[in-house]
């Protein structure tokens, strides 16, 4: 039997860009049908094979954390949402195309992920249908 590795990732952006819906499909393979609010944080967890069949064959145990998307500025949101940050794996940055701000809104996001003591590894989600006039995001590398 393969050995069972934990991974925190946590599913961040503004509000309405959709990672309840992502979060939700990844790890119940079906469409949520009517999503709500996330009000702090909720949690889902899906567990993956990595090379079955071979010697190098582990099981992860994946917590994808759904982290509510206020972007207010005031420190009791920022001190409140720093829990969620402790030993974290990877981040997964949800957007909505058709939404501008919460594009720009990613690397504000991105920052205050990675002022923490951890180092994780990132990915960009968009969702919606991307404007066909010239719009573009600026990506932001994560070290």
């Amino acid at each position: 039997m393969a050995s069972l590795d934990r991974v925190k990732v946590l599913v961040l952006g503004d509000s309405g860009v959709g990672k309840s819906s992502l979060v939700h499909l990844l790890c119940q393979n079906q469409v949520l049908g009517n999503p709500s609010w996330t009000v702090g944080c909720s949690v889902d967890v899906r567990v993956q094979d990595y090379k079955e069949g071979t010697p190098e064959e582990k099981t992860y145990y994946i917590e994808l954390w759904d982290v509510g998307g206020s972007v207010g500025s005031a420190s009791s949101v920022k001190s409140t949402r720093a829990v969620f940050y402790n030993s974290v794996n990877g981040i997964i940055l949800v957007h909505d195309l058709t939404n501008k701000k919460s594009s720009q809104n990613l690397y504000r996001w991105s920052l205050e992920a990675l002022n923490k003591d951890s180092s994780p590894t990132g990915v960009i989600v968009s969702n919606g249908t991307a404007p066909t006039h010239g719009t573009s995001l600026q990506g932001h590398q994560m070290q």
